[in-house]
């Protein structure tokens, strides 16, 4: 693994685009691992990296998504591990949008995110879209702290890890709130009018 994740990094871009394409459906080597070295080595291309890792991560969920179309959910049990098989169908079955958007965050790898949308017949425009949020905000955030902190940025980023976490974790709380309580108003006018 050490030595595949140095070639890639010593290909520069090219080994980025492969890894985050490939991480999005079958490879084990997060982009993140090639992303902040590169992005460090050459800041004023940091947010140029970020959208590169953010675009080419989703087309590799679409490859994902249509693997998991293709072979259905029971197939989807030979790729992804019980565990994370688990954690994917309970939050899936929750809210499936909101699902895919914290585990394009989360250490979860995206592959077994993005089969497993396909297998449970996720809107495709809504699974890219809501895809495009969680990856933009991973990739994306990395490539812009970079560029305007430089490595000053992973040190801001190990510190406030965190409160990040907590922040982020405060705003999708309050964003699914606020759509349950509209939802709730919706449901109170529809009945009021029966």
């Amino acid at each position: 693994m050490d030595v595949l994740l140095a070639m890639l990094l010593e290909w520069g871009l090219p080994g980025l685009l492969i890894a985050a394409f490939t991480e999005s459906f079958i490879s084990p080597i997060l982009p993140d691992l090639l992303l902040i070295p590169l992005a460090i080595a050459n800041p004023q291309n940091a947010i140029y990296y970020g959208l590169a890792a953010t675009a080419v991560s989703i087309l590799g969920g679409l490859v994902g998504y249509l693997i998991g179309l293709k072979l259905g959910l029971p197939a989807t049990r030979k790729f992804i591990p019980p565990k994370y098989l688990e954690k994917i169908h309970i939050t899936v079955q929750q809210n499936a949008l909101w699902a895919i958007f914290i585990a394009s965050l989360s250490p979860i790898p995206y592959k077994f995110v993005s089969i497993t949308a396909g297998a449970l017949k996720i809107n495709m425009p809504a699974f890219l879209f809501v895809s495009l949020l969680g990856r933009g905000k991973r990739f994306l955030l990395e490539g812009v702290l970079i560029y305007y902190f430089g490595p000053q940025a992973m040190e801001m980023i190990s510190q406030n890890k965190d409160d990040m976490i907590i922040v982020s974790g405060l705003v999708i709380a309050l964003a699914i709130l606020a759509y349950v309580l509209k939802r709730g108003k919706k449901t109170d006018t529809a009945m009021e009018e029966l």
